[in-house]
């Protein structure tokens, strides 16, 4: 397993949500605000982190979402928050700001390692090379 990078979370507001004149949002600056929840089944590490909450914890409230789309639709339609690396293309409307107070989401390439075929290996090492996160503030 390589870490191949680490992404900074943020949350896309709409443009004319007070939050998005910031450079910078902390997780505490939206506490009162519905947050998208991953579907039940999904691993709780990774519905919890999404969701802004601690593994165990309750979550915040919201609608449940499967896909980015509706995640950008969502906050275009009720402000719901939602967290997603930087760099997606965001739909009219919304903005990206920076999103501190949790850890980076990391990327994660895993493979048994006992595995010869040269595609797995050949996979890994390009999709390493490739990934570039983008710039903090942008």
């Amino acid at each position: 397993m390589t870490t191949s990078q680490t992404a900074d979370g943020s949350g896309p507001p709409g443009t004319d949500d007070p939050l998005a004149g910031r450079n910078v949002v902390h997780v505490r600056d939206l506490a009162d605000r519905q947050w998208f929840q991953l579907p039940e089944g999904t691993d709780p590490v990774w519905r919890a982190y999404w969701n802004g909450t601690k593994p165990g914890g309750k979550l915040r409230d919201g609608p449940v979402v499967r896909t980015i789309s509706e995640c950008l639709q969502g906050t275009l339609w009720n402000g719901t928050v939602g967290m997603m690396p930087m760099g997606h293309a965001l739909p009219e409307g919304l903005t990206c700001v920076r999103l501190t107070g949790m850890p980076a989401s990391r990327l994660v390439l895993a493979w048994h390692s006992a595995s010869t075929d040269p595609l797995i290996r050949s996979f890994a090492r390009i999709a390493a090379a490739d990934y570039r996160p983008v710039a903090s503030g942008t």
